[in-house]
């Protein structure tokens, strides 16, 4: 299976042996001007194709961000790839996302503008995003969010992404513990990536809060 579906799952301008980025662990809510956040997350990846599942990548991941007003955050992502196969050498990605709210609170768009690298090998993305958000109470909500990749760099391919997350909290303005199950599709070829995780992030309030 590796050698025929897998293959054109793979990004295919790395050597290295990852599927793209597919966890979000983002809602609808917006930071608020001047608050700040910090998030931490973990995400497992594997390829279903021909009946078959194979795991192909954990991932870990760091974002920062920063309310520019109460409809406008951005948010900077580090992730690190690390591929199951023995051998292969990790990816690393790098994305600037600015966040915009369409009806506060409950749809909001997002634009990362990312960049895989590994060595001397890159590939850029552009990942437009539209998060839906219900929000039972402000200790929990759950989260369906869609986006396309773009890949400028390989012909224009598009992957199209769907994610479900929930967050969970005392009070989901200042933290949240965040689990999220995805899945991501090439229109063209068969096979599906599927991706399960969890992320924890904090708000940190600016000075005039």
């Amino acid at each position: 299976m590796k050698n025929l579906t897998l293959g054109i799952l793979f990004l295919s301008a790395l050597s290295a042996c990852v599927v793209p980025i597919n966890s979000s662990f983002e809602s609808a809510r917006m930071l608020g001007k001047g608050n700040a956040e910090a998030m931490g997350h973990y995400s497992h990846y594997l390829v279903n194709a021909e009946g078959e599942s194979e795991a192909v990548n954990n991932n870990f991941g760091l974002r920062l961000g920063y309310g520019i007003s109460d409809r406008f955050d951005l948010k900077m992502r580090y992730i690190r790839l690390l591929p199951k196969e023995e051998g292969a050498s990790g990816v690393n990605y790098l994305d600037l996302a600015p966040k915009v709210a369409i009806v506060p609170g409950i749809f909001a768009g997002t634009m990362p503008i990312g960049l895989y690298f590994a060595e001397d090998e890159t590939q850029w993305v552009f990942s437009p995003k539209l998060l839906y958000t219900y929000p039972a109470n402000n200790m929990f909500e759950a989260t369906l969010a869609a986006k396309a990749d773009i890949f400028p760099d390989d012909d224009g391919e598009v992957y199209l992404g769907f994610n479900l997350g929930f967050g969970m909290s005392q009070n989901l303005d200042r933290w949240a513990i965040r689990p999220e199950l995805g899945f991501m599709v090439n229109p063209g070829e068969s096979g599906t990536i599927w991706s399960f995780g969890i992320g924890f992030n904090a708000v940190l309030p600016g000075r005039n809060q």
